[in-house]
């Protein structure tokens, strides 16, 4: 599941730093894609309710939205002005701290990808997208057949041929179902925290 999460998080809240300089990489899968869009990424694992993140993405500005025990929980990153937002939408209440753009970095999905996704495996159709099916693991310096990836650590990610973004990834205990795509510009509102709510430390 933690690969599962990495993968989401990495392919949606950090995509377009220093986009252009890494792009120029010829074997990204992602090279192309759009900086700027919105997309619900549904989790189901096996014998539990799907869980949905909402992510939006507008340039160097992220937003993710999710339901958690003690209600909805929302992520800001400002990497415009280094600085992250956590609003409890229960509390009407939100914190900031600075941000360290290197975080960002560390969650590439570039960087990430270079050691995870291994090889592309075939060309199909997925939800009515033509993709490019990825076999992808964790592990390092280990070989698994691309056929039957035999832990949750590893699996296959379906990458649009037009969006150049996630469509599906699969692994032994969970599906991910990247959702309600929506390319383009993003309403500014979505990356400030709301003025009703109160700052706490």
């Amino acid at each position: 599941m933690k690969v599962l999460f990495l993968l989401s998080v990495c392919a949606f809240l950090t995509f377009g730093i220093d986009l252009p300089a890494r792009a120029q990489a010829n074997d990204s899968p992602f090279k192309g894609a759009p900086t700027r869009y919105s997309v619900a990424v549904v989790t189901t694992q096996k014998n539990r309710k799907a869980a949905t993140m909402w992510m939006y993405v507008d340039g160097n500005k992220r937003r993710t939205e999710q339901e958690t025990n003690n209600g909805k929980l929302v992520l800001i990153l400002r990497g415009d002005l280094d600085l992250m937002y956590t609003i409890i939408v229960s509390r009407k209440a939100y914190r900031v701290r600075p941000f360290d753009p290197s975080l960002l970095k560390s969650l590439d999905a570039y960087e990430l990808t270079k050691d995870m996704l291994h090889e592309k495996v075939a060309t199909e159709t997925i939800k009515g997208q033509v993709c490019d099916k990825y076999r992808f693991s964790s592990s390092t310096g280990k070989t698994q057949s691309p056929a039957e990836p035999d832990t949750a650590m590893a699996g296959y990610l379906w990458i649009s041929k037009s969006s150049h973004l996630p469509v599906m990834s699969k692994t032994e205990g969970a599906t991910t179902e990247w959702e309600s795509l929506d390319i383009g510009p993003q309403d500014s509102s979505l990356f400030e925290a709301p003025a009703e709510f109160q700052e706490i430390n």
